[in-house]
């Protein structure tokens, strides 16, 4: 079994990486976040132009102002195509982070057990030894000697 200086360097650098994987993992989650909210004020934008061109329409205008916003719209509506794609890669980047994240977890909590396990081991030796040497103490006792022999 590997001695617990290994295992604690192993704990130490499993740490280290689930750390690192798990700030990641909240960049990710922000970048999702963002992403989202862009989504968002794209959609309001374009429902408020939209919006607005029903009210003027209503009211008149004229031809190269509806075209006008009629490209606008369009322009938002692209924009806005863009922008769930960019969603879309943010979440499934996100995903990819979590997933790291908690594999990360999984080999540090691993190491843990280990080491856990190997302490379990020493000190089950340990108090085997130290039984043993009770047994030893208490057999030259019945033998008359402190030493087991006889003078």
């Amino acid at each position: 079994m590997a001695d617990s200086a290994t295992l604690h360097s192993l704990i130490e650098l499993a740490d280290a990486r689930k750390q690192k994987a798990g700030q990641a993992f909240a960049q990710a989650a922000a970048a999702h976040a963002q992403a989202r909210e862009r989504l968002v004020l794209i959609q309001n934008y374009r429902s408020e132009y939209e919006t607005r061109l029903r009210e003027q329409a209503g009211t008149g205008i004229d031809g190269t102002r509806v075209v006008n916003y009629a490209r606008f719209i369009q322009q938002l509506s692209d924009a806005l195509e863009q922008q769930q794609r960019e969603v879309e890669r943010c979440a499934r980047h996100l995903q990819a982070m979590r997933e790291d994240f908690f594999a990360e977890e999984r080999k540090l909590k691993s190491f843990e057990i280990l080491a856990e396990r190997e302490q379990q081991r020493v000190a089950g030796a340990e108090a085997r030894r130290v039984q043993k040497q009770i047994d030893e103490f208490a057999n030259r006792k019945s033998f008359g000697s402190p030493t087991g022999f006889m003078p």
